[in-house]
């Protein structure tokens, strides 16, 4: 009824969470919480409150199937064509009249039509086919510091806490403009994340694992020396026996063996890396400065923009905003970066054989914040 009067589902979403109505799959208990799409849902597939004809008495099968994808094994859902629905009158669930819901479905057609009137103005708006494309330079990556959830376009120019504007169980109501956002961490991305001293710490920690690997390395090499010295006197002393006319027919066989032996042990002792210095060139950091740069002019070549915009979001793990009056735009701003794909990016001769040790080092994988070291902390963009 609230729907029918004219209030939007994230309104009543945001009033439910308040009034701590419990949430559908909740339990009863209290736990989860109300978002505007447990209600408005997908009118295709049926499912939302507002597309639930079981409170006017039908009971409708067989709207989706499911088939596994062969890539990620999970599971997707795929709707069936409505000749496929079977549909069952159960008059005992009723709750809603019939003129309550035609009511609601008039409203929600004539929503539709105002959102594919703007997208037929808008010939840049998002489309389906574009759906698991970021439409943004950012998208995806932005995190509300209060709640956790994602900072989402909730106006033509501004970004929101999606869990204040949606389900109303976020206090921070601060926005902030898009074109703001990406600015400050473009600039952050030149100036911070290259930070000298975490550059350094960097080096330090490559080179420990880098000794860690020589003393294992080291220490199979000699074994398989000592092995293969041993097998090589076998076969010398099978040798001078032949020549001195001591030959037995078992010996050929056991001089195969010791052949194969010698010959795995050699590979084995050829497979082993040899110790390689470490190269990283002391301008890594301007290097890395200039390719932001220029990365971020492309940005502005429709031709160049969507690699460069992979790149950038490639140096990027998340975005944390957090509302601060006294920051600039009222956010403060923390940028966590991947140091193994900013040493991929500066892969131009200068750095290349440091980043290729370093994952196999296993350092790729450590997570480094823009500041000193790798402990997190925060800087303000």
């Amino acid at each position: 009824m609230e729907y029918d009067c004219g209030r939007s589902a994230r309104t009543i979403a945001t009033s439910l969470n308040r009034d701590g109505i419990p949430a559908p799959r909740s339990g009863g208990k209290g736990k989860g919480t109300w978002s505007f799409s447990t209600i408005s849902g997908n009118w295709k597939r049926g499912t939302g409150i507002l597309n639930n004809e079981l409170y006017i008495g039908k009971l409708v099968w067989n709207r989706q199937r499911f088939v596994k994808d062969p890539d990620t094994g999970k599971r997707q859902a795929r709707p069936n064509p409505p000749e496929a629905w079977i549909t069952e009158d159960t008059p005992a669930l009723r709750i809603i009249a019939d003129d309550l819901w035609s009511r609601v479905k008039q409203r929600q057609g004539a929503i539709r039509e105002d959102i594919l009137s703007e997208r037929a103005a808008d010939p840049d708006a998002p489309q389906i086919e574009r759906g698991h494309r970021p439409r943004y330079l950012l998208s995806g990556l932005l995190t509300c510091g209060c709640c956790g959830a994602g900072y989402i376009m909730i106006s033509d120019s501004r970004l929101g806490c999606a869990a204040a504007r949606n389900s109303g169980t976020c206090t921070n109501r601060k926005t902030i403009k898009r074109l703001d956002v990406e600015a400050r961490v473009l600039d952050g991305l030149k100036t911070q994340l290259m930070h000298p001293d975490l550059v350094a710490e960097f080096i330090a920690e490559f080179h420990r694992e880098m000794e860690k690997d020589r003393l294992e390395a080291e220490a199979g090499r000699v074994e398989a020396e000592r092995a293969l010295s041993k097998v090589t006197k076998e076969i010398d002393n099978i040798v001078t026996a032949i020549t001195e006319g001591m030959f037995h027919p078992s010996m050929k066989a056991k001089m195969d063996a010791l052949e194969a032996q010698k010959a795995a042990f050699e590979a084995k002792l050829t497979a082993l890396p040899a110790r390689s210095p470490v190269v990283l060139h002391p301008g890594l950091a301007d290097v890395y400065a200039a390719k932001v740069s220029d990365l971020a002019a492309a940005l502005n070549d429709p031709a160049s923009r969507p690699e460069a915009v992979e790149i950038l979001r490639g140096l990027i793990e998340k975005i944390v905003l957090s509302p601060d009056a006294d920051a600039a735009n009222g956010h403060v701003i923390e940028l966590y970066g991947e140091l193994g794909s900013i040493l991929s990016l500066c892969s131009n001769g200068m750095c290349q054989n440091a980043n290729a040790r370093a994952v196999s080092a296993g350092v790729r994988q450590v997570t480094m914040v823009a500041g000193v070291g790798f402990e997190p902390t925060t800087f303000r963009l």
